[in-house]
């Protein structure tokens, strides 16, 4: 049996769990006992009896757990009539998984609850022989059909994640996932060393959703993307291409390009005189180009005084990063002197490197929006508004420079996702850091008459930012209340809160309010927005002192507030 971990660090933080399931589940709630101790988690785990799901999910206990874990398996799931008709039993089987999943997307829609659930592993014995993986009578073709429905539900329910048993259990041979003895003595589904890699498996899901997002790679350059030293071998002696070994790591620039595709910024970090950046440009076997990477220190001093300098210039935090280098050395002194800083041991073949990438969980998006998949592109614009900012004489010479346009529009269903993922990621612009999930922001979106959730999207000459502010309020009559206001911290100091504030106000007076109040609520990292409801002309109503700052809460009246506004960013959309 595969330990889970090599040491066990005592649980400091604890979790309550309910296990759901069509089949037993007892041995699964020893194993995820087991793996979440692994993580450094105590779990308190109820179990419903199996059989029950659509029932829990539809009716749930008043006092819900942090997590809902549902173990679903073939045998419980699929159940074939055979003296029906091939017609009637794909009926009925489509039946009982619709039914099944829509009492899955409406305990999302309600709940903000974590929910884990497993997708069907393949399987090993078939239904209908050549035919079983396109035959409705096969049981390969049941569990694509099964998987392909629990993927479509789950893009619309956002704190859903599906755990991939074939992946969990790839190290185990199919033949070995299960034990006929097992399931006819006790509905138990999966053998004890599959129950153990599933439970593993729902522990680092549950560890992915409470970890802090890997946001920036920071890449050495000499035989990590290459194989040579540019230094003493020069662009000609550098192997990178199509042929061994070259091809290993154009392979892996490869893999770092399809993360930059899903969000990840690239950066550089080397021990290089920076003509090295030439091999970007000149060396033809090369997949990474110089306009892939949107920052780097290439220059002789140490690799941690160089990322956090990176991370001053990005506006990230160092644990946003993710450093691979191929130097033991150079991975042992990161570690110890920037400790924020994640990373792993990066394996010394190159040929190994690219599935080591793929399957290094920290870097697996939970959700991909638009702006994760053009963020790159966004810090570039970014950098080239920094360095105008390094030309002009004055503040107001670099706004009124900058040519800003902030469209204000009501949040939609495409634009939901972005606009959940800022209220679970914003912490330093976020007025009083109400977490809202993707279930909360839809049902405000579809109560017209009490909710208003505005976002707005920044552009300027020198490209588009996307989706960088947003806003929700509760109407009552001609009063309303600002529950969220947050801004990504890569507009700070260009006066978007202010062109925003005034499009929010304009859009609520328009529709009847007349008397609008709003808190600011202190915390460790929102100093930037505690002045801003004072700023923007809001009257001060009342003030609380706490450890991390004042509580503070404020009004504004139509007939005796001025609204913001800026003179430096024109505004479209509502207003």
């Amino acid at each position: 049996m595969t330990a889970i971990l090599q040491a066990a660090p005592t649980p400091s933080r604890s979790v309550s769990l309910r296990l759901l399931g069509f089949s037993t589940g007892d041995m699964l709630q020893q194993a995820l006992t087991s793996a979440f101790s692994e993580l450094g988690y105590e779990a308190r785990l109820t179990s419903a009896g199996f059989g029950t799901v659509v029932t829990e999910l539809l009716e749930p206990p008043l006092d819900l757990p942090d997590v809902i874990a549902i173990q679903v398996d073939p045998a419980g799931l699929i159940k074939r009539d055979w003296r029906l008709t091939t017609e009637d039993g794909e009926r009925l089987f489509s039946q009982s998984i619709e039914m099944f999943l829509g009492a899955l997307e409406e305990f999302s829609r309600k709940q903000s609850v974590q929910v884990l659930i497993n997708s069907l592993p393949s399987p090993v014995s078939p239904s209908a022989g050549y035919l079983d993986p396109f035959h409705p009578d096969g049981a390969g073709y049941l569990v694509e059909v099964f998987n392909r429905r629990l993927g479509e539900c789950v893009r619309t329910c956002s704190n859903v994640t599906i755990i991939d048993t074939d992946l969990a259990m790839a190290h185990i041979a199919p033949a070995k996932r299960s034990d006929p003895k097992l399931w006819f003595y006790g509905r138990v589904p999966y053998s004890m060393e599959a129950t153990r890699a599933l439970a593993v498996a729902f522990a680092k899901a549950y560890l992915a959703r409470k970890s802090k997002p890997i946001k920036v790679l920071a890449l050495d350059l000499d035989n990590t993307l290459w194989r040579g030293i540019y230094g003493e071998d020069g662009l000609q002696g550098i192997e990178c291409g199509d042929d061994f070994p070259g091809n290993a790591f154009r392979a892996f620039q490869n893999e770092c390009l399809r993360l930059k595709s899903q969000g990840l910024l690239l950066t550089v970090l080397s021990k290089n005189d920076e003509d090295v950046l030439e091999v970007f440009d000149a060396h033809p076997g090369m997949a990474l180009r110089r306009e892939d990477i949107v920052a780097h220190r290439i220059n002789w001093e140490p690799k941690a005084q160089n990322i956090r300098a990176l991370a001053d210039e990005l506006g990230v935090g160092l644990d946003s990063f993710l450093f691979l280098d191929d130097s033991p050395h150079e991975r042992e002194a990161m570690r110890r002197l920037a400790p924020e800083v994640r990373v792993p041991e990066l394996p010394e073949d190159p040929a190994l490197r690219i599935d080591f990438l793929r399957n290094h969980q920290p870097l697996w998006p939970l959700r991909l929006t638009a702006e994760d998949r053009s963020r790159s592109e966004l810090y570039v614009v970014q950098s080239k508004g920094r360095a105008l900012k390094s030309q002009v004489a004055s503040i107001n010479e670099y706004l009124a420079g900058l040519g800003q346009r902030l469209s204000v529009e009501p949040m939609r269903p495409e634009t939901l996702p972005r606009v959940a993922q800022m209220h679970a990621r914003t912490n330093q612009f976020n007025l009083t850091t109400l977490r809202l999930t993707e279930a909360e922001l839809s049902s405000q979106m579809a109560d017209e008459d009490g909710h208003t959730v505005l976002l707005g999207r920044l552009s300027d000459q020198f490209g588009d930012h996307g989706i960088v502010i947003c806003a929700s309020v509760r109407r009552t009559g001609s009063h309303a209340e600002v529950a969220t206001f947050l801004m990504s911290c890569r507009v700070i100091g260009r006066q978007v809160e202010f062109a925003f504030l005034d499009a929010l106000l304009t859009h609520l007076v328009a529709n009847g309010v007349e008397h609008v109040t709003a808190s600011c609520l202190p915390t460790q990292k929102n100093t930037p927005a505690r002045d801003f409801f004072e700023k923007a002309g809001f009257a001060l109503e009342r003030r609380t002192d706490t450890d991390l700052g004042p509580e503070t809460y404020w009004q504004w009246r139509k007939d005796t507030h001025r609204q913001p506004g800026s003179d430096f960013i024109s505004v479209e959309g509502i207003g």
